[in-house]
């Protein structure tokens, strides 16, 4: 990380020092990566997808827990009152039903990690193509992320790269 703010510190130094003479001709823009990533209409697409794609496994897994607890309950009370045979039943019952869940959870949260990974890297091209399509129709030479210490209003291009994403989602 420290390394991206030297760098962008060295080519924004340079650019100055190097260039002063025609500063004029060099437009700098700034976008804020954080805000389009949230703001995105693709981020809310992907969070309706993924909320559809698990929503059921997930209600499941909540009913699964559920009577994981209930049968953890019945046996602190029970265990002491029933016979050893019905209690080593029981707890085998319980050992069976937490290797299940806890498989079923496993694979549940490595199935959501790679879903969200996948819709994260497809947003994040998404997102680099958009900054792209408008410093280049603006003619930017430089676009630089949230990561300055500091960039006027008036560079700001984050808006203009939130309408590009808008429009690439409703291709």
């Amino acid at each position: 990380m420290n390394y991206k703010h030297t760098f962008i510190s060295t080519v924004t130094l340079t650019l100055f020092l190097v260039c002063s003479a025609s500063w004029a001709e060099v437009r700098i823009a700034a976008v804020n990566i954080n805000k389009i990533l949230n703001q995105a209409p693709q981020t809310k697409d992907a969070d309706s997808s993924m909320r559809g794609e698990f929503s059921e496994r997930q209600q499941t897994l909540i009913k699964e827990q559920e009577s994981l607890k209930s049968l953890e309950d019945k046996y602190r009370v029970d265990k002491d009152v029933i016979s050893t045979s019905e209690r080593e039943k029981l707890e085998s019952q319980l050992r069976e039903k937490m290797r299940e869940f806890k498989r079923k959870s496993g694979e549940f949260n490595e199935d959501f990690g790679l879903a969200r990974n996948k819709a994260l890297s497809t947003l994040q091209e998404d997102v680099y193509k958009a900054i792209v399509t408008v410093a280049k129709r603006e003619n930017y030479d430089l676009v630089v992320s949230e990561s300055v210490l500091y960039a006027s209003e008036k560079i700001d291009i984050t808006q203009k790269v939130l309408l590009e994403l808008k429009l690439l989602g409703d291709k």
